[in-house]
């Protein structure tokens, strides 16, 4: 896509597309091609592994936050959101609805700016990724929601650690889920699938 178009289709200057588009870039969602514009950055194996060993280790922390900062309510809505949200049914993705995507209102509740800060660019990446995949194929694995319903009673009781395992657990189930997806779409066959990263290994080596 080329600032150019951009600017005519969305009745804006170039000067803030360009702006928008150097921002986008520094957070890693697309990428300039050299006399053609920019291009979205595509979804590998290798940034679904990079972006699952990110959010499995920092995501525990912001549950540890959340048990200590949010309210009974918030945390009642998160689950809310989480469970309508639910594997096959992508979050909504239009300004107005950006409460409805569980990702983002995990970070918001927890308490802590810097860490809500720090988080926001990470979950937005997960959701791209997650939205993405939950669009070529399902979750068939029932431990998803097994650990997701685990998360949310340690999270309503205020139980640390066994919040902190079940996001992790949560993570694990996931991101294999993803990554089998992905390894039978037909939207990915001409991108890069092979990985022989195991994202708990190397977490574990750490």
């Amino acid at each position: 896509m080329k600032a150019s178009d951009l600017s005519s289709r969305l009745g804006l200057g170039l000067s803030p597309i360009i702006q928008a588009l150097s921002r986008l870039e520094e957070a890693g969602f697309v990428r300039p091609v050299k006399r053609k514009g920019w291009q979205v950055t595509p979804v590998t194996l290798q940034s679904v592994n990079d972006i699952m060993e990110a959010y499995t280790l920092v995501s525990p922390s912001v549950v540890s936050l959340i048990i200590s900062n949010a309210t009974d309510q918030q945390i009642a809505t998160l689950r809310d959101l989480e469970v309508r949200w639910a594997p096959g049914h992508p979050a909504p993705l239009s300004d107005e609805n950006f409460d409805s995507a569980p990702f983002a209102y995990f970070v918001e509740i927890c308490g802590n700016p810097f860490m809500a800060e720090m988080m926001r660019g990470l979950s937005a990446h997960l959701e791209r990724i997650m939205n993405f995949s939950l669009r070529q194929g399902n979750f068939t694995s029932g431990g998803y929601n097994h650990w997701r319903d685990a998360l949310f009673e340690a999270i309503s009781v205020r139980d640390r650690d066994a919040g902190t395992h079940a996001m992790v657990e949560l993570c694990r189930v996931g991101g294999s889920e993803l990554k089998r997806i992905l390894q039978g779409t037909e939207s990915l066959l001409s991108i890069p699938l092979h990985s022989n990263i195991d994202v708990n290994a190397r977490a574990t080596s750490r």
